[in-house]
């Protein structure tokens, strides 16, 4: 069963990330999915507007990043890489979170539940979002990568803001707050997010759709006259330099052998931050 489904409403589709025990975490299958669905989706003249959504308890978590046994974290990332292999591995990814932006019809984001790591490009790169109140959009909770998440916030709630989240593991957002910074257009009680998605991309639906995807290119190009498209350009740059960093290979390291949910305690506890000396031994691997 594919990862990723897809719903005909007249001239509204919506591409659902359907990995629903995983809280729609993104690995392999369901970033080729979700690019399959987008890229059929970009040349059916039958839709003018795509919601994109996540089924289950969340939109989704970003990055599967679970614990990986010890003959596993090769192949899974969690070993020492030089920047170029490491550059190379992130592009398709980012190209993926970030498709929502040069596709060439509106998107709107239907957020709920929860928004984490990755999955954040999702929204803040679509044209339009719509979250629930009680939507936690939050950073990593472990400080692995940086490259990616806060520059491209920039452009939707600030540089301070961006910073803050970018600069504190295990920061983030509730809707409300999101709603008033940017990030989104509309803030809703959690059960009537897909309501309101729904009800506004089925208005942005009534312009024709040649002339949607003028004033996309035209918004876009507001944006990518700011820097938007080079920032994008420039982030698995960014992630792959801070991955060959002592202290994410430190971080990565024990988010491997820990699992995701020890790994958090023994960061909320205080972690250990080791001596360079001692980080140069420590594996590197995850991004944020």
């Amino acid at each position: 069963m594919s990862p990723v489904r897809i719903e005909h409403r007249g001239a509204v589709a919506e591409v659902v990330l359907d990995r629903p025990e995983k809280l729609n975490a993104f690995n392999t299958e369901l970033f080729e999915a979700y690019e399959s669905a987008l890229s059929s989706l970009a040349v059916d003249d039958e839709v003018s507007v795509v919601i994109v959504r996540g089924e289950g308890r969340a939109f989704s978590v970003g990055w599967d990043v679970g614990k990986q046994p010890s003959a596993e974290r090769q192949d899974s990332g969690y070993h020492q890489r030089i920047a170029h292999q490491d550059w190379l591995r992130l592009r398709p990814q980012l190209r993926a979170f970030t498709a929502v932006f040069e596709f060439p019809k509106p998107v709107v984001a239907a957020v709920h539940g929860f928004c984490m790591g990755g999955a954040t490009l999702i929204p803040n790169c679509s044209d339009l979002a719509v979250v629930g109140n009680d939507t936690k959009i939050g950073w990593p909770v472990l400080p692995i990568g940086g490259g990616m998440l806060g520059p491209v916030s920039t452009y939707a709630i600030g540089s301070k803001k961006a910073r803050e989240l970018s600069y504190t593991a295990g920061s983030f957002m509730m809707g409300p707050e999101a709603a008033a910074r940017g990030f989104a257009n509309y803030s809703v009680p959690e059960d009537e997010v897909l309501t309101r998605a729904r009800e506004l991309a089925h208005e942005v639906s009534k312009t024709p759709r040649d002339m949607l995807e003028i004033k996309k290119r035209a918004a876009n190009d507001v944006l990518n006259r700011q820097g938007f498209r080079d920032t994008l350009e420039a982030c698995a740059g960014w992630d792959a330099l801070i991955h060959t960093s002592a202290g994410n290979e430190h971080m990565s390291a024990t988010l491997a052998e820990l699992g995701i949910k020890a790994a958090r305690e023994w960061y909320a506890e205080g972690g250990s931050i080791p001596r360079p000396a001692e980080a140069a031994t420590a594996g590197s691997g995850s991004i944020d």
